[in-house]
């Protein structure tokens, strides 16, 4: 009879299969187990000896005294940006700049994204609730505090390093964003919308920063293009899941169904003079004229909802409904689609009014834009005027 082979035993497995007393396979940042039941995978309980990093019941040991050389170089290391164990995903613990992160996060940085008080609770609570089960959403939520930051560091150095951490937490989160999105569920939509919006402000806000910070060439035109290609499998969000976005955190967040408000004088005439210099192209290009019409529709919409709620889904929305043809049009820096973007600016400029992350944006991008076409066409003149006069430049 063969001899029965030894059963290894481990105290190292997750602390959701010790909960449930099942063998664990040990894999990192996620086991094989909560990985089939799309579990938080964590091991917090592994004793102190088999853990890498110094966890946060670490930092009170160290209270009764001065830590040791090795303790101090492992402080200064978490001072740093985020660790290799921290960018493969949820680890049995945080660095410093982790924990410190989340804090700005829930005691502050959620406000940029609201749009009126009704939206504090959803921002502040609800979804970093999310985050618990969708690791990119985090990932999402630490990256825009880090660049909260950032924004307000008074030394060129500590801003660089928080640039730095919230770009790395923003390319954690791409890929499984991305697989996500390719497969909503009643469960995982509303941490998929709330990470698209997060990923909204960071585009708009992060390469700017960084190529202020760096002193690098920086075109605020470009980077709206990518802006646009980012949220192009977000309309899919819309799309798919509506009914349960309405039964979820973001029910009131449908652009759709918010209501109209009146546009003035000045706003009218500028989007009809728009609208006939469509026209004039109609006859050249149907299949152009029509995306064109399609942009032009929505920014009247979205000024128009604007006018009667404050809010920033009814200037964001512009990008995630435009369609893929005209941002096509836009990426070739094709004149009149351009010219369609520069009124857009307006509200990208009212944005920065309200909210730190789009300061400057919108009159970065109307200059760029007036540069350009300037030139182009004489018969355009008038329809480059108001954008200037609003936006101050």
């Amino acid at each position: 009879m063969a001899p029965r082979r030894t059963h290894k035993k481990s105290r190292n497995g997750c602390d959701q299969c010790k909960e449930r007393r099942v063998k664990c396979d040990e894999k990192h940042p996620i086991c094989s187990n909560c990985t089939a039941r799309e579990l938080l995978c964590t091991y917090l309980r592994i004793p102190q000896a088999s853990s890498p990093r110094r966890t946060v019941h670490a930092v009170a040991d160290h209270s009764q005294g001065p830590p040791p050389p090795e303790t101090a170089q492992q402080e200064k290391h978490d001072k740093q940006p985020i660790s290799s164990v921290a960018a493969t995903g949820p680890s049995s613990s945080f660095s410093l700049r982790d924990l410190e992160l989340m804090h700005k996060f829930s005691t502050e940085t959620y406000r940029s994204l609201c749009g009126d008080q009704s939206d504090m609770d959803d921002w502040q609570v609800l979804i970093p609730q999310q985050s618990y089960n969708h690791t990119f959403l985090l990932h999402g939520i630490l990256a825009l505090a880090a660049l909260h930051i950032a924004v307000t560091a008074p030394e060129p150095a500590r801003a660089l390093s928080y640039l730095d951490t919230a770009l790395q937490y923003n390319n954690m989160a791409f890929a499984p964003f991305r697989q996500e999105l390719d497969s909503l569920t009643p469960l995982n939509c509303d941490a998929v919308f709330a990470h698209s919006a997060i990923i909204t402000v960071i585009g708009i806000a992060l390469p700017r920063l960084s190529a202020q910070h760096r002193g690098e060439c920086f075109s605020m035109i470009e980077n709206m293009v990518t802006v646009f290609e980012l949220l192009q499998g977000s309309t899919k969000i819309s799309r798919i899941s509506r009914l349960w976005l309405k039964g979820g955190v973001f029910s009131k967040y449908d652009f759709w169904q918010m209501e109209n408000g009146d546009l003035d004088s000045e706003m009218t005439i500028a989007i009809e003079k728009l609208s006939g210099l469509n026209n004039c192209i109609a006859d050249a290009d149907v299949e152009r004229c029509g995306a064109n019409h399609e942009a032009i529709e929505l920014l009247r919409s979205c000024f128009a909802k604007y006018n009667r709620l404050a809010h920033p889904v009814a200037i964001l929305a512009w990008l995630v409904y435009v369609k893929k043809e005209f941002i096509d049009e836009l990426r070739m820096r094709q004149p009149f689609p351009l010219l369609i973007l520069l009124h857009w600016g307006v509200l990208l400029n009212e944005l920065g009014n309200h909210f730190w992350w789009a300061q400057g944006c919108g009159k970065d991008l109307v200059t760029e834009l007036l540069a350009e076409l300037k030139s182009e066409n004489t018969v355009w003149e008038q329809a480059l005027q108001w954008p200037q006069k609003r936006v101050g430049v």
